[in-house]
């Protein structure tokens, strides 16, 4: 804070967070140093406090406590406040040496529970919130050390927790060049800014004050708990007339002292504190941590990596929806959706969190998505149920106190309880929200047992949101089926170092088990004592492994997360999978069709077993798996996909038949005609040599000679059918082979985009017509030996000019096809755009 005349002005520096690495931080004001005389004791606070390892067991102890004492409040969750501020410290000037020349003797754990009343008396925020009653509020807590300056023997109390007790400790605050008294209005500047930041982050508060006796060793191993309001306990302990201490030289430069080898502020003993004995008793060491000095706060928000933020804006572009499914309440969980940059007005986020789930269950643990130092080990802390008691306290006054505010939230609820918080405020991506809007105009479900019947008698938005907050193992999962049967295609992204996520993994399509940052309370200590034995795994690496047996893949955190580009693959693969078996099977079904219409005009028939065999079995399948090679399109992420819902109904029958049925509808006609004149040709050879008359195609019947035969398959006529049939072949792969080459770019033309980019299919079509040539030759050179001479293999020219052609008039009828079928896709992706697009529900002010 700077003080301008009367008037106190609180002054905030950002930080940006390197991206590349977890702990690395800078500031964003070039001109920063000019505030270093504020910093400085916050930066030795750091190092002495926060980043002090020797302190970490005890405060993990004490985590433990505050965590099981919320379990009596359901309005308060244990936040721990400490999280790794080195660099923080590195970066305001100080080195690590700067910790040698303390040495630590006691540290002092304060608590105090929070009444409904009191949340609602003393924070606006929470009393323009409808709701309030359903927020969580940081556990109260102080967690002071006592360090001793080796040079000079001069002792000091750092303290840091949450502002409120921090604040009532407070009668001064420092503004980098003097100590100024605390007035009313700067207690409520800094309430405020603590109000409004705890609500959406994490807000740690940091105060200081010299000490002139020493602090027995039994009061580092209790803990020390406050009356909810003890507001009047710290007035009787404050000095009637704070007065200036002349101290900071001396505090943040401890080498430098006055000629008595004194600290400047331990000259004027705190007020009325005289020397003496080391303070033995509760509320001797209570007065020890009053009257003290306000330093600052640091607030502190989840920062979304940037390459996640980048995959978020790749997937919206490709019209995949990306969901977060968040443990933290409302607030929180939208602050960091958008950083993510996920929607975050109109529509667009859920609570999972059932009313008659609102009770203390779901807020025995602390804030999840907290990295902690939090022990919750279940051999120190217990629940509710359990046969071991947590602590000596009277549970018949705690379970009353449940009722009531249990009592109390039912009073609160509107007529829509089972709304969700769907509208709050505006962008929160520098600060915390100042006037949240929490009324549920959007009229969303609120809890997961309201999602199905919202979803069919009110609109489908439930399937559209972005965000799903308060939720769990549960209710993540069942959401997930929800998703898949309303026909959407489910992928999870998870932490492998979870094992609740297991259910979620085998629920979804496909799942992919990202190893996170482990949580770690300060960059010294890593999260995690590796195994030093080879070819062996720790418990962590281990769990990792059996938590992602469910996933298709499992990234480790140091590795790349190529998400994107393997969606890009296998919506290319599952995209050309779809063709080779779309034109597989419609060159089965053309074949199938071609032999039943011969059948009905009782023609002989149209092929053999071996070549329906030569043709199903060698020549479909190569020419369908040479589709598989056709490289990947530029603008493949640009089509929305179809949802899993199989509905087959008139018109996508009659689409059917037309886009597919024009595409064969060629070579079914040159097929039948063409064997069809080439049996007439003959039949009409034939007849002049018997001094016959021929119909159509077939033999005449002589019935009163017996020496001449009218079967086909006599050996009389069997070289000309088999001539007929191996021709019928031939035409039959050439259409197939020019049929194909426009499935090879389903979504472009010839003139955009030629077949020959598919080396793979250039090299079967080869091979096809290489081995179609030798299968041919060798068809006639075994049958060319029984061959009547007087009649041979003839055709009509008219039919070898239309067999010929035919191939081009084939590859001009499916590029006007495909020319129609592009069109049609085209207007279903706008259309599949617009929906992806639009999340306004029938409730909708628009």
């Amino acid at each position: 804070m700077d003080e301008a005349g009367s008037t106190t002005i609180g002054e905030v520096l950002d930080l940006t967070h390197n991206q590349s690495d977890p702990f690395k931080l800078h500031f964003d004001d070039t001109k920063w140093q000019k505030y270093l005389p504020s910093l400085k004791p916050l930066g030795l606070s750091i190092l002495l406090n926060t980043c002090n390892l020797d302190t970490q067991e005890t405060y993990n102890q004490f985590c433990s406590h505050i965590t099981c004492e919320a379990i009596y409040n359901e309005n308060l969750v244990p936040v721990t406040n400490r999280r790794c501020l080195c660099q923080l410290a590195k970066e305001i000037g100080f080195v690590e040496q700067a910790q040698k020349i303390f040495a630590l003797e006691q540290q002092l754990s304060t608590f105090r529970h929070l009444q409904p009343e009191m949340v609602r008396r003393d924070n606006k925020y929470a009393r323009s919130l409808s709701m309030s009653t359903k927020l969580k509020f940081p556990f109260p807590h102080m967690f002071a050390v006592v360090v001793k300056e080796l040079s000079s023997g001069s002792m000091q109390l750092l303290s840091q927790g949450t502002a409120d007790i921090i604040l009532d400790s407070c009668v001064d605050y420092w503004d980098g060049h003097d100590l100024c008294p605390l007035m009313p209005s700067d207690r409520k500047k800094i309430q405020d800014f603590y109000q409004r930041s705890s609500l959406t982050a994490y807000c740690t508060a940091f105060a200081y004050r010299p000490l002139s006796k020493g602090i027995n060793n039994k009061l580092s191993q209790v803990y020390l708990e406050l009356p909810s309001d003890s507001r009047h306990l710290y007035h009787s302990h404050r000095s009637p007339t704070p007065v200036h201490w002349e101290c900071s030289r001396n505090v943040l430069e401890p080498k430098i002292k006055s000629s008595l080898g004194q600290f400047f502020s331990t000259d004027s003993l705190l007020y009325n504190d005289t020397p003496c004995l080391d303070v033995c008793d509760a509320e001797t060491c209570f007065n020890m941590q009053c009257n003290q000095v306000f330093i600052g706060m640091v607030t502190m928000q989840y920062q979304a990596q940037s390459d996640m933020v980048h995959l978020i804006e790749q997937l919206e572009r490709a019209c995949i929806r990306f969901v977060h499914f968040s443990k933290e309440n409302e607030l929180r969980s939208r602050v960091f959706s958008e950083k993510m940059g996920l929607e975050s007005g109109w529509n667009c986020h859920i609570s999972l969190l059932s009313d008659r789930n609102s009770n203390l269950e779901t807020s025995r643990t602390m804030s999840f998505s907290a990295p902690c130092a939090i022990n919750t080990d279940h051999a120190t802390v217990k629940f509710d149920g359990e046969s071991v008691p947590l602590m000596k306290r009277q549970t018949n006054a705690g379970n009353l106190e449940i009722h009531k505010s249990q009592d109390s939230v039912q009073e609160t609820y509107t007529t829509h309880d089972w709304q969700s918080l769907s509208c709050l405020t505006d962008s929160t991506e520098h600060s915390a929200p100042i006037n949240f809007d929490m009324s549920n105009r959007a009229k969303l479900p609120r809890g997961i047992d309201k999602i199905r019947p919202h979803i069919e008698q009110i609109d489908n938005v439930p399937l559209l949101v972005s965000l799903f907050t308060d939720c769990n193992a549960s209710v993540t999962k069942e959401m997930l089926h929800i998703m898949q049967d309303y026909g959407e295609v489910v992928s999870v992204m998870g932490s492998s170092a979870n094992n609740e996520n297991m259910g979620s993994f085998m629920q979804a399509d496909a799942s992919i088990a990202i190893e996170p940052l482990y949580p770690q309370v300060c960059q010294l200590t890593p999260p995690y004592k590796p195994v030093e034995e080879n070819n062996s795994f720790s418990p962590i690496e281990l769990a990792r492994y059996l938590s992602s047996i469910a996933c298709s893949i499992s990234l480790r955190k140091e590795e790349p997360t190529p998400i994107y580009h393997l969606i890009r693959e296998s919506r290319h693969y599952v995209c050309c999978f779809r063709n080779s078996v779309q034109f597989w099977l419609c060159c089965c079904v053309s074949i199938s069709l071609m032999q039943i219409i011969a059948a009905i005009f009782m023609l002989p028939a149209l092929l053999t077993p071996g070549q329906v065999l030569w043709l199903v079995c060698f020549v479909t399948p190569l020419l369908s798996v040479s589709l598989m090679g056709t490289p990947v399109e530029s603008d493949i992420m640009k089509r929305p996909q179809a949802k899993l819902q199989v509905t087959f109904n008139k018109e996508i029958a009659t689409y059917v038949l037309w886009c597919y049925g024009c595409k064969f509808l060629i070579l079914i006609i040159v097929v039948i005609l063409t064997f069809a004149g080439t049996l007439s040709g003959y039949c009409t050879d034939f007849c002049a040599l018997k001094n016959c008359s021929c119909i159509l195609f077939y033999l005449p019947n002589f019935e009163n000679t017996t020496n001449i035969n009218n079967d086909w398959t006599d050996l009389e006529h069997s070289y000309t059918l088999l001539s007929a049939q191996n021709f019928t072949v031939i035409i039959i792969v050439l259409h197939f082979l020019c049929i194909s080459a426009s499935f090879v770019h389903r979504h472009k033309l010839f003139l955009h985009r030629s077949p020959h980019h598919n080396l793979l299919w250039i090299v079967m079509v080869m091979i096809v017509s290489a081995m179609q040539i030798i299968h041919t030759i060798l068809s006639l050179t075994i049958t060319n030996k029984e061959a009547n001479e007087d009649t041979a293999f003839t055709v009509i020219h008219a039919f070898r000019i239309f067999a010929c052609f035919s191939p081009f008039i084939t590859i001009i009828v499916n590029e006007l096809v495909k020319n129609e079928e592009i069109k049609v896709n085209l207007r279903y992706q706008r259309r599949a755009r617009l929906d992806f697009g639009t999340k306004l529900g029938m409730n909708s002010p628009f």
